[in-house]
């Protein structure tokens, strides 16, 4: 075996060559008074992942059984070369106990095999479910990135028109975002945002949608909500945030926010409607001040 280069790197620590020559000797001489019981298949399959544990290829261990057969027959054969039905008798004997052997060897390394490919599939979906959620998320605030807000948002919509519920929106936006970014600067506006998202994930309920629109703009769908409860909603978040100013190193600043609220009705086909409808309620919002809360209604007809 030594002969080969791959089996010469896992045989080249001579205490673990000395104690594989051991038992194999150990294993020869018992052969007489072997008994084929669990306790015996237990061992030889525990030897079995040994050898594959060590990094020895399942060819190179049935390999060296095979080989290690052949060397007993041509004993066996010259001992006996005069009494051919003992010979016949001990070689088939042998052969039996080798394929035993082998038969609990192939099972060791497809037990360990079949235990690493399961978890490495494990590892694999865990990965796959990381990558998925984290390529739900908006990097920095850890809520809904658009294309999952849109995605929660258009099958609540479809679900709501089934049931003949409704379903609010809420659009809000930071007033004066861009004058925070210019005096206190970037890294104050990215906390700006985390703040305002912490705050506002707190008065909504977990069954509630909650996004990033992109930018300073959010989105927040209130599931089976009437029109008073979402006006109730979005003046809680608009009074909420407007309280108190936010600090973060050294910096300080008023945050208000501007919110623009829309309700699905039968005549609201898609989720697009519904958005363009909030952000017409925003934009009123944002016409009369800022930092105050617009419903959404339909203009006159001509």
């Amino acid at each position: 075996m030594l002969k080969f280069a791959e089996l010469r790197a896992i045989l080249a620590d001579p205490a673990l060559l000395a104690r594989l020559k051991q038992s194999q000797r150990e294993y020869l001489l018992n052969f007489e008074s072997a008994t084929f019981d669990t306790a015996y298949a237990e061992r030889r399959f525990r030897i079995g992942l040994v050898h594959e544990r060590v990094g020895l290829a399942q060819k190179w261990y049935l390999g060296a059984y095979r080989h290690l057969a052949e060397l007993i027959v041509r004993r066996l054969a010259d001992r006996y070369a005069g009494d051919a039905p003992r010979l016949t008798s001990l070689t088939l004997t042998l052969h039996k106990t080798f394929r035993l052997d082998e038969i609990f060897v192939v099972e060791a390394y497809y037990h360990n095999t079949t235990q690493r490919l399961e978890q490495s599939l494990r590892e694999l979906t865990e990965a796959h479910r990381q990558m998925e959620l984290l390529s739900r998320l908006d990097p920095l605030t850890q809520i809904a990135n658009r294309r999952a807000l849109l995605e929660a948002l258009d099958k609540e919509l479809r679900r709501s028109r089934r049931y003949h519920r409704r379903l609010a929106l809420l659009f809000l936006d930071v007033d004066h975002f861009k004058t925070i970014n210019d005096e206190h600067g970037h890294a104050f506006g990215d906390r700006v945002l985390r703040h305002l998202t912490g705050a506002t994930a707190a008065l909504i309920r977990l069954a509630d949608i909650f996004g990033r629109y992109g930018g300073e703009e959010f989105v927040i769908g209130l599931v089976e909500c009437d029109e008073p409860m979402a006006e109730e909603v979005a003046e809680r978040i608009r009074q909420t945030i407007a309280r108190t100013a936010f600090e973060w190193d050294g910096h300080r600043a008023h945050i208000t926010v501007s919110i623009g609220v829309a309700l699905s009705t039968p005549e609201v086909a898609t989720l697009d409607a519904l958005i363009e409808q909030a952000d017409r309620a925003l934009y009123r919002a944002k016409t009369r001040g800022r930092n105050r809360v617009e419903l959404y209604r339909p203009s006159p007809p001509a």
